[in-house]
């Protein structure tokens, strides 16, 4: 299926169609909400043009599996569900596995599930069973992990490649930093291909495959930044590895955000720009990572920043 929104309720026709055909319909709704749920993330956050949904019967199980081309980390997707539980409240039913609610879903409604690394893409697939997810004993957040030879990892070259140390960081302005980028995503894709407006498209497009590009080496510090807020923490310490020529990516991304908040400005969309505190985290981490990637500075942590404190 072509990844975009429309795409996401002929998701849930087939399987639910072949599901009543296979005389599967007790399962018909976990198999639907989780094809949902894996639809969206794979329109929204994976990069890809199609996503494939598979749907095998088998003698005591029926496994649902989405694949897509998205090339991010298959540890990091399985690690997600153990994060989210206490955030399902506060969280929408759009905000998919940027937050780790589409994987927790699927944990929580699958007897099992897992992620396969492809060659050139992801795969992560659940079985249902008729009576319902595993038992209590069992781990609802273990997933299978299966790693793809063909796709080896990249050796790093050292002399490319900086750790940029984030000192006291707001855990609560981090989190809303990034949930602003995927709000601004989200409207734009949707409302792009529901007014069929090209420039939308494009801007949702690049503003994804920013995300994408980078998510490996952003995760942990995002994923460190939700664990702290459902803890209660109100600052963390980050490291995050970056290429030396982080500048341009900088500027790309702060050029992204600006046509995102003009058009928001505008009243073009609902989604509003980042709040004032959020706009300020965001000059810190830039000048961090100017900082110390290209000046070889030490951290300087957000509250002697925040006070005035300058290098």
């Amino acid at each position: 299926m072509v990844a975009q929104p429309a795409s996401v309720p002929a998701a849930r026709r087939f399987v639910n169609d072949l599901l009543e055909e296979w005389g599967w319909e007790a399962v018909a709704e976990d198999v639907s909400l989780c094809v949902s749920e894996l639809a969206t993330n794979s329109t929204l956050h994976s990069g890809s043009v199609y996503f494939q949904v598979e749907l095998e019967q088998r003698p005591d199980a029926v496994r649902l599996a989405v694949a897509d081309a998205g090339m991010g980390s298959v540890e990091v997707l399985a690690q997600q569900p153990t994060l989210s539980d206490a955030l399902l409240d506060d969280l929408s039913a759009d905000d998919t596995c940027a937050t780790g609610r589409g994987m927790f879903l699927v944990c929580a409604l699958a007897a099992s599930w897992g992620i396969d690394e492809l060659a050139s893409g992801t795969r992560i697939w659940a079985d249902f069973l008729p009576s319902g997810p595993a038992s209590e004993d069992a781990d609802p957040t273990a997933a299978e992990v299966t790693r793809s030879e063909a796709r080896p990892p990249t050796p790093l070259d050292p002399d490319a490649w900086a750790v940029v140390r984030f000192r006291d960081c707001p855990a609560a302005l981090l989190v809303a930093h990034d949930d602003n980028l995927a709000e601004f995503t989200r409207e734009l894709q949707l409302l792009g291909d529901r007014l069929a407006e090209p420039a939308y498209q494009r801007l949702a497009q690049q503003m994804a495959g920013y995300v994408q590009e980078h998510a490996a080496n952003w995760d942990p510090a995002r994923i460190a930044a939700r664990e702290a807020v459902r803890e209660g923490r109100d600052l963390i310490d980050v490291d995050v590895l970056c290429s030396r020529e982080v500048a341009p990516s900088l500027r790309t991304l702060r050029g992204l955000i600006h046509q995102a908040e003009e058009l928001a400005r505008q009243d073009r969309l609902m989604t509003l720009p980042a709040p004032e505190p959020v706009q300020r985290l965001r000059n810190w981490l830039e000048g961090e990572f100017i900082a110390q990637v290209h000046a070889g500075a030490a951290p300087l942590p957000f509250g002697d920043w925040l006070a005035g404190v300058r290098r």
